[in-house]
């Protein structure tokens, strides 16, 4: 897999919406994707069930492919994650609990990438690790932006 891809393979806008959870919408272009799916796994789920509760541990981040995920929080329903959109970024930067559960809204394909699937793509396929830190470097700054007071 070539590495010498401009750094528009992988760009991502922040959304908001009408839901309360704000979230990321990727657009990976084929190799892009092809490298995502190399270091992570594709995961399947029925309507309703559980892609992780709150509290559990926190270790990846999913990407959706196919269907939706609902968000919830202290049993509330904050938001919706449709497809090309991602959840659960904190996930691959830090130990710390879920702050909320994840259900699938029908049936759902998602793509999950680990820890362990970021650090053999930073020794594997280092160029892409650069730009995926890159991007969740710039989508936390953004987040904060966004939680600051007006």
């Amino acid at each position: 897999m070539s590495e010498d891809r401009s750094q528009d393979a992988i760009q991502v806008e922040w959304r908001e919406g009408q839901d309360r959870f704000p979230h990321l919408r990727w657009r990976l272009d084929d190799a892009a994707f092809t490298a995502f799916r190399r270091f992570g796994e594709e995961r399947s789920f029925s309507d309703g069930e559980l892609v992780f509760d709150a509290g559990a541990p926190s270790f990846s981040i999913f990407l959706v492919i196919d269907g939706e995920v609902a968000i919830e929080r202290d049993g509330e329903a904050v938001g919706r994650v449709p497809p090309n959109h991602s959840f659960g970024e904190l996930g691959l930067l830090r130990d710390a609990p879920r702050s909320g559960s994840a259900r699938a809204v029908g049936d759902v394909r998602l793509l999950e990438l680990t820890r362990q699937g970021l650090l053999e793509m930073l020794e594997e396929a280092p160029l892409w690790a650069a730009r995926l830190y890159r991007v969740l470097a710039e989508s936390l700054a953004e987040y904060l932006h966004r939680s600051q007071p007006e």
